[in-house]
């Protein structure tokens, strides 16, 4: 009977500590899946690649500016193309968190970015920018596909110092 009452303690204890690591690792699992993603679609959009992009964005695709301006999966894709190549640039997404609740996603994500580019006094200036989003990712199939990035925070740099920000 002791033995009992100690296997139903012991038991107890293990099931509350797996209830409570649970929803930490299913966060963890959830961030490193769209942290891929991200990594996917920046890849994509880096080498120009609307067929890769459009198999990350769903069919509805939609991205909100900071001004509220609400712009469809096409004019992204143009704005894309328009886009220099890769030279000098880096960028870096970086996954805050990510919430699944059945087929679809709440992730917060950050993009990173610097450039150098010439200023209007024909001096080379390194560019920075942050801007963090609010995005939410729907399941179709066995696949993930981002649906809607609202922004919520933008930092501009020239040469380390902030020039504009707004939300962050």
């Amino acid at each position: 009977m002791l033995l009992s009452h100690r296997l139903t303690g012991v038991l107890a204890g293990v099931l509350a500590t797996v209830s409570l690591v649970a929803p930490a690792q299913a966060q963890d699992d959830a961030k490193s899946q769209f942290q891929a993603r991200y990594t996917e679609l920046r890849t994509a959009m880096e080498a120009h690649d609307s067929a890769a992009v459009g198999k990350i964005l769903a069919p509805d695709y939609t991205m909100t500016d900071m001004r509220g301006q609400v712009h469809p999966a096409a004019e992204v894709l143009e704005r894309m193309a328009k886009m220099p190549a890769g030279a000098g640039r880096k960028g870096e997404t970086t996954v805050l968190s990510a919430t699944v609740t059945g087929d679809s996603a709440s992730v917060e994500q950050q993009l990173s970015g610097s450039m150098k580019r010439a200023g209007d006094d024909g001096e080379e200036h390194t560019m920075e920018m942050q801007a963090k989003s609010k995005d939410t990712w729907v399941k179709r199939g066995d696949a993930w596909l981002l649906q809607t990035s609202v922004q919520v925070g933008v930092v501009i740099k020239r040469d380390g110092e902030e020039f504009f920000r707004e939300g962050m």
